[in-house]
């Protein structure tokens, strides 16, 4: 019982080293931006697909729409109130999970020690952290799966058609559940498929009440497959992330890339499916054969995040926990575990990136203080959560290239009489204007970088001898006006906004957005110029070294300033 405490107490260590990652230290992900948005969206009672445009199943964000509705803030704040109330659905997936577990026989210490495992797995928990549809769906599968094993077949089929609607990347492995909790229980088929139609015949109803039925047929289905269709496959991606754990990155092998805990949960949780099969085990068996699905349907995706194998983890905390109640080494493991807590604990509060984190905040915090409250923002993954996104298609990845590329989705056009009101310069909006020049030419002539990745409305040229340059006024204000010939070498007009300018005193004037304004030249020498909103001093300001809005460098050994 001594060793069931102990081990109880370092799950508590460990739970609570995430804590700290997730609430200071840990960046956000493109992806939690995206679900906050439509789950602040649902809130306000918009309809998923006929009022903005989403490509995941809705059921995440009616979940979580009522933390939305006092986490408002322009900032990180907001999904990270999300994120503890996610680490909610968590602990309630681990609960069931071992309830499972108690009852296929496997002891307390056991059962604790796996679980204890995956929270010291990075390539799960880094993920885990974050917002995301993959909390919900997995923990509706695991009721799905506690559920058959009990004998209630028809919630059981509830509860997997719900994962679906959390997730609709799972459906193809729900498919395959579904079929081997049939086989399983020949005698409940009907009450199986009956919990199955009766969760889609009430999604379904919910889509007719709301005039939505094409139009999310349209988003899920449909443009998901043609996505998938046109998208270009990573070659060995596969094998890339799953060899992440054990050194083996992009540029060679690195020490400080080795997880100790996802090395133990695929040695031991394979062996332990193994053995389910050898020993012919009927419920674990019914896992394995799941798993194994989990793992090719996510081997033939054309890409692979490590947020894909959060499922993975899931599934294999059974078999981890079944070879460690076969195993007589209680105190050997006991040891094993506090070493694998030392180090994701370690892990987790001194290789943080809350230089990133903050800086992510800082320009979520100044779009919502520079822009006005009906304009509109223009970038990769919805940063300005308070303000409307500047084009239909606002997630600026794989699916909107490929569709947009193949003539799907329409392009976006700049309407010059009412523009974005800013421009935040993330990895998404980089790759759109590098494949969208005229787009690229017209941010960089009428927006000016604020922060070298918040672009603010502001005009600028090189205007040569006896020529001029004219400019649709991007937005109301008085302007500054700056010109010299010194000014034709500012990186700015090499496409480099990483040099910080402060600005002295230039001639004012009041323009109006819509309206034309030019500038000629009778100067000998080409001219630079800027146009700049009055009170906008300091131009392309800079974050620190190696700190990025997309949080793209690697994280290096430190001492974490949460303050």
């Amino acid at each position: 019982m001594s060793r069931v405490r102990f081990v109880h107490a370092l799950v508590g260590l460990a739970a609570a080293a995430r804590a700290i990652s997730l609430a200071w230290l840990h960046p956000l992900n493109w992806d939690e931006i995206e679900y906050r948005r439509a789950t602040a969206w649902v809130w306000n009672g918009l309809v998923p697909y006929r009022d903005f445009w989403e490509h995941h199943t809705p059921l995440q964000w009616f979940v979580f729409a009522p933390i939305a509705a006092f986490a408002h803030g322009p900032g990180v704040s907001a999904i990270v109130a999300l994120r503890f109330g996610q680490t909610i659905v968590w602990a309630i997936a681990f609960v069931l999970l071992s309830a499972w577990m108690r009852d296929a026989g496997i002891g307390r210490f056991a059962r604790a020690a796996a679980i204890l495992i995956a929270l010291c797995s990075s390539m799960f928990m880094l993920a885990a952290v974050e917002y995301r549809v993959d909390a919900l769906a997995c923990a509706l599968l695991v009721t799905a799966i506690l559920l058959a094993q009990r004998g209630t077949l028809f919630w059981s089929g509830i509860s997997l058609a719900l994962a679906g609607l959390a997730n609709l990347r799972l459906g193809p492995l729900l498919v395959v559940a579904l079929i081997a909790f049939a086989i399983q229980r020949r005698d409940r088929v009907l009450q199986l498929a009956g919990g199955v139609a009766a969760a889609l015949a009430i999604s379904a109803a919910y889509f007719a009440i709301t005039g939505s039925v094409a139009i999310a047929w349209q988003r899920l289905i449909v443009d998901n497959y043609l996505a998938d269709h046109f998208a270009r496959r990573v070659p060995g991606i596969f094998l890339h992330r799953m060899s992440m754990p054990f050194g083996a990155t992009l540029s060679g092998f690195a020490l400080s890339a080795i997880d100790p805990a996802t090395i133990v949960m695929l040695i031991v949780g394979v062996v332990g499916m193994v053995h389910a099969f050898v020993r012919r085990q009927p419920q674990f068996s019914v896992i394995a054969v799941i798993q194994i699905a989990n793992i090719f349907f996510v081997a033939m995706m054309k890409f692979v995040q490590t947020y894909h194998f959060e499922t993975f983890f899931i599934l294999m905390i059974p078999f981890v926990a079944m070879e460690i109640d076969r195993l007589q080494t209680g105190n050997a493991i006991v040891g094993a575990l506090a070493l694998l807590v030392a180090f994701s604990l370690a892990v987790s509060v001194f290789r943080g990136k809350e230089d990133d984190f903050q800086y992510q905040d800082l320009i979520m915090r100044d779009v919502d203080r520079l822009t006005p409250v009906n304009g509109t923002v223009f970038d990769g993954a919805g940063w300005a959560l308070n303000r409307k996104p500047a084009y239909r298609y606002w997630f600026l990845r794989e699916i909107v290239h490929v569709l947009e590329e193949n003539g799907r989705f329409e392009p976006y056009r700049v309407d010059p009489t009412n523009p974005p009101a800013a421009l935040i310069s993330d990895y998404g909006a980089r790759v759109w204007l590098a494949t969208h020049p005229d787009l690229r030419r017209y941010f960089m002539s009428h927006y000016l970088p604020y922060w070298r990745d918040l672009w603010l409305p502001g005009m600028s040229a090189v205007i040569s001898p006896g020529s001029r340059a004219t400019w649709t006024v991007p937005a109301d204000g008085d302007y500054a006006i700056y010109a010299s010939t010194s000014l034709t070498a500012h990186p700015w007009f090499r496409g480099d906004p990483t040099a910080f300018t402060r600005l002295g005193y230039g001639k004012a004037v009041r323009l109006k957005r819509g309206e034309p304004y030019t500038m000629a030249s009778n100067d000998a020498r080409p001219i630079g110029v800027f146009i700049v909103p009055v009170g906008l001093n300091e131009l392309f300001r800079q974050p620190p070294p190696g700190v990025d809005i997309d949080a793209a460098p690697p994280p290096h050994w430190h001492v974490p300033q949460i303050w």
